[in-house]
């Protein structure tokens, strides 16, 4: 049986507060508890010091902002708290399975600094390594490409090609549902921060309250029907290929179940997309008695297709705190459009339907259009290369021959606007 990874989000449920002794719990206490290893398998003691620790968190934010109350702000405290609150996050990060390769990767491309390359060629060999063992978490197929180059570009001598190819492994390794939600709480503890030091009390406490709603949104997408739904097909898909069919048939119960549910979201794209693979799933029950020998292809299928909606869902939870900021413009078309770049990728690579890819390419670019007229000048110039990179994914989807060489394309793309989503 594979390993299976869950975790709680950064903020627990209300019954997660119940783990926490009372405001007399040392923030020590809390680090000590934590012993996870990224890469292994997080225990449900583990879950509770990780609960603990975010709960910790919102109780830090919390004082900040009433240290920042009335006439008399003390900023001295509130930053005081906020640094108690940063110390906090960086122990939940490290309970996340990403956490050791990427500090693999962050070894290499210092050494790369001042090592020849070819002193650099062992340090690949524990990322391969941590690659592998990621493999029950996260995609690592984009990552795995990246680090071939990587290879290649050492062995050539290329120290600007191995280092920018590492750095693609690393954006290419996100567990979406913590990494992403992190990254923002971070940036809203740094926005206030920097307020305060401006003397800024009134912008440092809405910036707060808004990382206490992210950190609530958080919660919400880790406890998300979508977000079990996509963790249950997973297993079902590697149970079906380990021949357990019965246990794979388990969860892809529960899947429909929580594919029901998810299916009733406010949000109309979910909503849809949701809803049309609840029957797909099901009909996956009926295929694996009658032997059908397609059927890891089609739950990986519909594995990839939770994947990109979750992948949705979390970048919109992380980017909550743009509604402060005007350089969001266009953030939410970016997002759509990776998604139906992803949703073409998996119609014409996955499903071999080049007419739904074509489809989904032209929505993508659609998006993307809009996107352009919003950004700011200085990003329009990238923009309008990804859109040139959709129109040639377009005619290359025509091939019938091999759809698959159109892979590293498709996850260039991907990889690009993810960035950009998470930059702007």
């Amino acid at each position: 049986m594979f390993h299976r990874f869950t975790i709680k989000p950064i903020v627990a449920a209300l019954a997660g507060a119940l783990l926490v002794s009372g405001p007399s719990y040392a923030d020590r206490a809390i680090q000590e508890e934590i012993s996870v290893l990224p890469g292994r398998q997080i225990t449900i003691q583990d879950e509770h010091a990780i609960s603990s620790a975010a709960v910790k968190v919102l109780r830090h934010i919390a004082e900040a902002r009433g240290a920042l109350q009335g006439e008399h702000a003390d900023v001295a405290a509130a930053s005081a708290q906020l640094a108690k609150s940063e110390q906090l996050l960086d122990i939940i990060q490290a309970a996340l399975p990403t956490t050791k390769v990427k500090d693999r990767i962050w070894v290499a491309r210092k050494h790369l600094e001042y090592e020849d390359t070819r002193e650099v060629l062992p340090d690949l060999i524990p990322i391969y390594t941590s690659l592998d063992e990621l493999v029950d978490y996260v995609p690592t197929s984009v990552a795995k490409a990246h680090l071939d180059n990587a290879k290649q570009a050492l062995k050539k001598g290329d120290k600007e090609q191995a280092s920018r190819q590492l750095q693609e492994v690393d954006d290419a390794l996100m567990y979406v549902e913590a990494d992403l939600p992190l990254g923002s709480t971070r940036e809203l503890v740094d926005q206030a921060k920097q307020a305060l030091t401006k003397n800024d009390s009134k912008t440092a406490d809405q910036v707060l309250a808004q990382a206490e709603d992210n950190v609530v949104f958080v919660s919400l997408s880790f406890e998300s029907p979508l977000t079990q739904a996509k963790a249950a097909i997973y297993r079902a898909w590697q149970e079906s290929k380990l021949g357990e069919r019965d246990q794979a048939k388990a969860d892809l119960d529960a899947a429909v179940k929580l594919l029901e549910r998810a299916a009733r979201s406010d949000d109309e794209v979910s909503r849809k997309a949701v809803s049309d693979l609840v029957g797909e799933v099901r009909d996956l029950h009926t295929a694996i008695d009658t032997n059908d020998t397609s059927i890891s292809s089609r739950i990986e299928n519909a594995w990839q297709r939770l994947t990109a909606l979750s992948e949705r869902s979390a970048e919109y939870i992380s980017t909550g705190w743009q509604r402060l900021r005007a350089e969001g413009a266009g953030k939410k078309e970016l997002i759509e459009a990776k998604l139906y770049l992803a949703y073409a990728r998996i119609d014409s690579v996955q499903a071999h339907d080049p007419a739904a890819a074509k489809v989904d390419l032209a929505e993508a670019g659609s998006y993307l259009d809009t996107a352009i007229q919003q950004v700011a000048p200085d990003r329009k110039d990238e923009l309008q290369q990804l859109a040139s990179l959709i129109k040639g994914l377009d005619k290359q989807v025509d091939k019938a021959q091999s759809p698959a060489s159109a892979l590293p394309e498709f996850h260039r793309a991907e990889a690009q606007l993810s960035t950009l989503i998470r930059q702007l």
